[in-house]
């Protein structure tokens, strides 16, 4: 009889548990540091700086990412970190996902101030379970 209660007890700590973790939210994702400029690759999820535009007319650049990501609709919120204030960077437009049907990957595409070269980290953020 002892040994099935203890039995019984360990089997319903396992449940609890796995209920908690299938409950988890989806972990915040960071890219590495990334230059803002073509060919600059993070060395966290491989996310690569795949194309810079700037309009002369504009005080604009845009800033295409390729992300290494299943999921982009997981996410709630995008936030782009500068390396020099270790804050967030704001945005002149929302970030929108975009997706090479060629290489079957996703990329973002994002749209600040011009500025100098600067480095910055993109973190990807599930708010779901907060």
């Amino acid at each position: 009889m002892k040994y099935l209660k203890i039995k019984i007890f360990t089997l319903s700590l396992l449940l609890v548990s796995s209920m908690a973790i299938a409950n988890e939210p989806m972990p915040t994702l960071e890219t590495g540091w990334l230059d803002a400029e073509v060919g600059s690759t993070g060395n966290v999820l491989g996310a690569k700086v795949v194309e810079v535009e700037s309009n002369p007319d504009s005080d604009a650049i845009i800033i295409e990412i390729k992300v290494p990501v299943k999921n982009p609709e997981g996410f709630d919120n995008i936030e782009v970190i500068s390396k020099k204030t270790r804050q967030p960077i704001k945005q002149k437009g929302q970030a929108e996902w975009i997706k090479n049907d060629e290489e079957g990957v996703y990329g973002l595409r994002l749209h600040f101030k011009k500025a100098p070269n600067f480095e910055f980290r993109i973190r990807l953020i599930d708010n779901e379970n907060d």
